[in-house]
């Protein structure tokens, strides 16, 4: 199958995202994506983190990477502090999402409870960066 390859504008933070992966030899199979969760709370898509407050989601990054069909790994990270730690990693699969969409979920609870996310909008950013893959 024919997979068209992404062009990534340089000097934004998905390429250096991708250049890290890339120096670290750990590029995923399907792609990763670099989010700052204050991106993903103005698109409306993050709800909140757990005791921060919308004022420090800059401070936070959120990483959406796929090496397997169907299943996507997320990792918070956070930089709080000066130096980035990884603060949890969570895999989902696109049967759990369909599921919680069978469901009509409004919210979707990440990372044990460490953050919320708006279910639709959450659903249809993944589908827009992995369906074409």
């Amino acid at each position: 199958m024919y997979r068209k390859k992404r062009f990534i504008v340089p000097f934004t933070k998905q390429y250096w995202h991708i250049r890290e992966l890339q120096k670290a030899g750990v590029t995923p199979k399907f792609g990763s994506y670099f989010y700052t969760a204050r991106d993903l709370y103005d698109k409306k898509i993050l709800l909140s983190i757990e005791q921060y407050s919308p004022r420090q989601y800059d401070k936070f990054h959120i990483k959406v990477s796929s090496d397997s069909v169907g299943i996507f790994t997320l990792v918070l990270e956070s930089t709080m502090l000066g130096i980035t730690s990884k603060v949890a990693t969570q895999n989902i699969r696109m049967e759990d999402l369909l599921q919680a969409k069978y469901e009509k979920q409004t919210c979707l609870v990440l990372f044990d409870g460490r953050a919320k996310v708006n279910f639709e909008p959450f659903l249809d950013e993944i589908n827009k960066k992995y369906a074409a893959s």
